[in-house]
């Protein structure tokens, strides 16, 4: 390769990535800054032997209104990730009932059974094992916030084919306040398994289907929340691939009902890539078992704490609010507005899990009936991804278990990606870039870290329904802003002479550019 073409990919390079490398750069710096208060904050406080809530609540003045706000943070960090990091550099498997128990620097410490997959034990003893005074852990949790950016941006720019939207998308990711607070601040653990399961996803759109297979199966291998993620691959693994369709032959007798059945297996047999799915099955299992082989051979009984994550929790009482230490269900919306006998048939239905399953086999049947056309296998993708978001949105609304506020750093990264009608519904495979892009993430977001947490989920339900109803609210929001484009439509026509002599300066430019390099 001659070192003219070399020099143009770079000049071709750094001009592309130039606004996505500030961005990183200036992020970088506000989320060093704001990880030093929390290490700070953390050094100063003797939290990690007890488990302990701070609810962040204050009100601030906001354009003369008062304004509220709730972050319910939890003190999960110094309890229970510093406990089973230790304890597994100690030589304790996960699943043994010691793992609960620690006594360090004269306290003691029982958190109970560690009822996840074993990859969130792993990264716990990685960061203890880091020389720092314990809060290693903290620092491969913002690594891992920070690192998901990378698929975030890439995903946006390629289902939108537009680096503008995958800007976008980088900045509203990284200044996300679900984002800052509970991954950078108080050091949650969400953070790993939603990187993972991105970062697969991209590899998935770049035809890398292995690997993105395998990235996600790893997302579900820290938490049992990512195990629903685990119903969009299926979808992706099974459908195949369909080409333009064609007419119908009309001269098949339609009365034959041998004819019937055969056509029924054929298009089955052409609408399902059995063989491949079942080649990906013994791939995924054969992998998920070689990582829990230690402990099918050392500790059996380890399903038995995995599935102590899928109980749920009834409420106690259909008037008075549970305490601050109890997850947030949907139902509780019902006791907070008073509605006893409301709340008393949600819980019913919620605890016993026929909405969380109806949800979720309907959002699934979706994603099985997609089509996935040859021709336009972005569009497809973004169809699949936007229905994971749906499915994920159901799961925190009608899980029998309940959810924390720190469970939505899951969707930062959705918000940031479909930021615009046109990124939900669009067919074709390029997006324009618009500026609600840069507005809608974090209205979403603070719609869900601001309100108190008896009532958040009720902006959950709004957040949801909103997806649902996009196109309505798209027709609305053009409706609206019909003058706005009006006149930018206008400001362009008068300034077009403008830009026309302009180009041909900037063509002439990076001619001379790659000319003198090349000398």
């Amino acid at each position: 390769m001659s070192r003219d073409t070399w020099v143009r990919r770079i000049i071709k390079f750094v001009t592309g990535y130039v606004p996505f490398i500030l961005i990183l750069v200036i992020a970088l710096q506000v989320w060093m800054l704001i990880f030093g208060i929390a290490v700070e904050d953390y050094l100063e406080t003797e939290l990690w032997r007890a488990r302990g809530v701070w609810l962040g609540n204050d009100s601030i003045n906001l354009f003369g209104a008062t304004v509220t706000f709730q972050f319910e943070g939890y003190t999960d960090y110094s309890f229970y990730y510093v406990h089973w990091g230790t304890n597994m550099l100690r030589g304790v498997l996960p699943y043994d009932p010691d793992f609960g128990y620690l006594v360090l620097n004269g306290y003691t410490n029982e958190n109970g059974a560690y009822m996840f997959p074993p990859f969130y034990a792993y990264l716990y003893a990685a960061g203890i094992a880091l020389p720092v005074d314990h809060w290693g852990i903290g620092l491969l949790i913002a690594i891992f916030g920070y690192l998901t950016v990378f698929p975030v941006y890439g995903i946006a720019k390629d289902l939108s084919n537009n680096p503008r939207v995958g800007e976008a998308a980088a900045v509203t990711y990284l200044f996300n306040p679900l984002t800052l607070y509970y991954t950078l601040f108080a050091w949650m653990n969400p953070a790993p398994f939603v990187f993972f399961f991105f970062l697969g996803f991209y590899m998935l759109l770049k035809n890398r289907k292995y690997t993105g297979t395998i990235l996600i199966v790893c997302a579900a291998l820290f938490k049992q929340t990512a195990w629903f993620l685990g119903l969009p691959l299926i979808a992706y693994l099974l459908v195949r691939p369909q080409p333009s369709q064609e007419p119908m032959d009309k001269s098949a007798d339609e009365n034959d009902s041998t004819s019937d059945k055969k056509g029924a297996t054929e298009f089955l047999l052409g609408y399902f890539d059995l063989k491949g799915f079942l080649k990906s099955t013994i791939f995924v299992v054969s992998f998920v078992i070689a990582v829990f082989l230690p402990y099918i051979i050392a500790t059996p009984w380890f399903t038995n704490n995995l599935l102590l994550a899928a109980g749920g929790f009834a409420l106690e009482s259909y008037t008075d609010l549970p305490s601050y230490g109890s997850p947030m269900r949907f139902q509780i919306l019902a006791v907070a507005a008073g509605m006893p006998e409301l709340a008393q048939f949600l819980d019913t239905i919620i605890y016993y899990g026929f909405m969380l399953t109806f949800g979720v086999m309907l959002l699934f049947g979706i994603m099985l009936l997609e089509r996935r056309p040859k021709e336009h296998p972005k569009s497809y993708l973004r169809r699949i991804l936007f229905l994971a978001m749906l499915l994920m949105l159901w799961v925190h609304l009608m899980g029998p278990r309940g959810v924390y506020k720190y469970y939505f750093v899951l969707f930062a990264p959705f918000f940031s990606i479909f930021s615009s009608a046109k990124m939900v519904q669009s067919k074709d495979d390029n997006v324009q870039f618009s500026f609600t892009m840069l507005i809608i993430p974090f209205l979403l977001s603070f719609a869900i870290i601001l309100p108190s947490r008896t009532v958040y989920l009720f902006s959950v339900l709004l957040i949801f329904l909103s997806y649902l109803l996009v196109e309505q609210i798209g027709i609305c929001w053009r409706v609206i802003t019909t003058p706005y484009r009006w006149c930018l439509k206008r400001v362009r026509q008068r300034f077009e002479p403008v830009t026309n002599k302009l180009r041909p300066m900037k063509d002439s430019l990076y001619e001379r550019l790659s000319l003198s390099n090349g000398s």
